[in-house]
């Protein structure tokens, strides 16, 4: 092959860049062709995140509804693109290099109920869905009203709380409508192995969730009020007034109680953990002295240490650094493994 560069005398870097700016315009040519004029190039992932941190993704679309979305993933498999969906932007930690592929927010937003059971996009905003079946007169998911995101991000992370009975929400799904290469297939509850911060959806990555389908119960709208209003409370003490992806760690499994009354001898919250069955990252980090730490613009959060709040201007490096020194630390004193809830994304 005839290298043009060396003929006309210019660095063959120079062309690799022009090859590749080339390829990158006609790539969305034939996306925007697709997709529509709401196709973006370079759009900051920091305007979508909670965190407010992440680079730019060097492909961006909305879908504002289920067909859309589909098209989306069949568009971007027809061009070999690496895809990332996004809903609400928490649990999420995007690089700072951004995402080299097309990232679908999705808004889709339909929500039917009929009787007990309700179908719900997976795009629509769980604090929305809540009050939605609420009105209706149903119950069983008053302890997700202040989780943020959407409803594919909770059922794929199976969101809700440990400490009540029937607390995730995949104690109440039916079915889960994915899509699965080129194909749409609805995945039974038995199928989805939810678990504490888990499901089949999660532990795969493959399969792109569309639709959800609930079975609730018949509820006292008063009551149901009532224990919003507690849930909500017992919230406060999260930093929602600075950006944050939620809870980076998972709480750990206790899988021995008697090493563990030896190792925290008279800490008074102890027989009820044990009791649940597990030790919250928060405690864990908070008994470390890690509260207030930070490095660069990141920092453990002084109200829940569970929480890393980004200051202003934090990068998710910082973000990395800061984990990686609170699993240590912890690892150091109490010969705990901590582990992530937060997704890593562009890493």
């Amino acid at each position: 092959m005839i290298n043009f560069n060396i003929i006309l005398g210019l660095p063959s870097s120079l062309y690799c860049f022009s090859l590749g700016r080339r390829m990158t315009e006609e790539i969305f040519a034939e996306l925007k062709n697709n997709l529509g004029s709401g196709l973006k190039a370079n759009e900051p992932l920091s305007k979508h995140t909670n965190f407010k941190i992440g680079g730019p993704a060097k492909y961006f679309f909305t879908a504002k509804s289920t067909e859309e979305l589909v098209h989306a993933i069949q568009v971007a498999d027809e061009l070999k693109l690496p895809m990332l969906i996004l809903g609400g932007g928490s649990n999420v930690l995007v690089a700072d290099v951004g995402f080299d592929g097309l990232v679908v927010i999705v808004k889709s937003s339909k929500c039917v109920i009929n009787g007990q059971v309700v179908s719900v996009d997976a795009g629509v905003n769980l604090g929305f869905l809540v009050q939605k079946i609420l009105t209706a007169g149903l119950t069983g998911l008053e302890p997700l009203v202040a989780v943020p995101g959407t409803v594919g991000g909770a059922v794929f992370g199976n969101a809700g709380i440990p400490q009540v009975r029937q607390g995730f929400i995949g104690d109440w799904v039916r079915e889960v409508v994915v899509c699965r290469g080129d194909t749409i297939v609805q995945v039974p509850r038995e199928q989805c192995a939810f678990g504490y911060r888990t499901s089949a959806f999660k532990q795969s990555g493959k399969d792109i969730i569309l639709s959800v389908v609930l079975e609730l119960a018949s509820g006292d709208k008063a009551h149901s009020q009532e224990l919003v209003k507690k849930y909500i409370a017992t919230r406060k003490s999260q930093p929602y007034d600075k950006p944050s992806s939620g809870c980076i760690f998972t709480n750990v499994a206790i899988t021995d109680a008697v090493e563990l009354r030896q190792k925290f001898a008279g800490e008074e919250k102890l027989e009820e953990f044990i009791k649940r069955g597990q030790l919250p990252s928060s405690w864990l980090i908070d008994k470390a002295g890690l509260k207030g730490k930070t490095v660069g613009d990141i920092q453990i959060s002084e109200q829940h240490a569970n929480y890393l709040v980004n200051l202003g201007h934090g990068r998710a490096e910082e973000v990395v650094m800061l984990i990686s020194y609170i699993k240590q630390q912890v690892r150091d004193k109490f010969g705990i493994q901590m582990q992530e809830e937060v997704r890593y994304i562009g890493f």
